[in-house]
């Protein structure tokens, strides 16, 4: 599958592999060398990655990879802070993204989701919290603090496309209309159901 590839390149495709398979996304803006590697061995990667049962997307248009496992054995179950947090990205995403170029990346602040979250009557999260779900949606390359002070309403998030693969637009449709519905202090509300129903790829 990789005859006639450098030892070179053999082991920098490995470290390829390894992260497709951990975090799901390859993202130029961050990883350019990876992803234009990836890009010159598109086709033997496809072939790995579907021998192994995983869809792969070569997304062009929006300069980033993704892969999935078809038995969704790489889906991550996520809490219900880190599903509400998903969520409202998402919406910022779709929102600010029709105003924007194909080139550019939707940019958010603490601010624009705090106020999300108070649209829909949700509380916001505590600074540990915030912090580790920075850190939990930069590593799987959904989106990039570009400034250091977390606590800041002014700081501010460079949202990726990988948005797109991480929640299909169908399930971010329910969710929304699940916050318009419900009483989020009910018992059994929005926040259980969104445990169940937020898979994240």
């Amino acid at each position: 599958m990789f005859t006639g590839v450098s030892e070179q390149d053999q082991e920098r495709l490995k470290d390829i592999i390894n992260q497709l398979f951990t975090v799901n996304y390859l993202v130029k803006e961050l990883e350019r060398e990876k992803y234009f590697l990836a890009r010159r061995y598109r086709e033997q990667l496809t072939q790995l990655f579907q021998f192994l049962g995983w869809d792969v997307v070569f997304d062009d248009r929006h300069e980033c990879i993704f892969v999935a496992s078809r038995e969704a054995i790489h889906r991550r179950s996520l809490s219900r802070e880190e599903s509400v947090w998903l969520l409202v990205l998402c919406l910022i995403y779709q929102e600010k993204r029709q105003e924007l170029s194909l080139s550019e990346y939707p940019i958010t602040s603490i601010y624009e989701i705090r106020s999300k979250y108070e649209t829909f009557h949700l509380p916001f999260v505590n600074k540990t919290r915030l912090q580790e779900l920075v850190r939990l949606f930069s590593r799987y390359k959904l989106m990039e603090s570009l400034d250091t002070d977390l606590y800041s309403d002014e700081c501010r998030f460079r949202l990726f496309h990988t948005l797109q693969y991480a929640v299909d637009t169908d399930r971010v449709e329910r969710l929304y209309d699940k916050i318009i519905r419900y009483d989020t202090g009910a018992e059994g509300g929005l926040l259980d159901e969104m445990d169940e129903e937020t898979p994240a790829d």
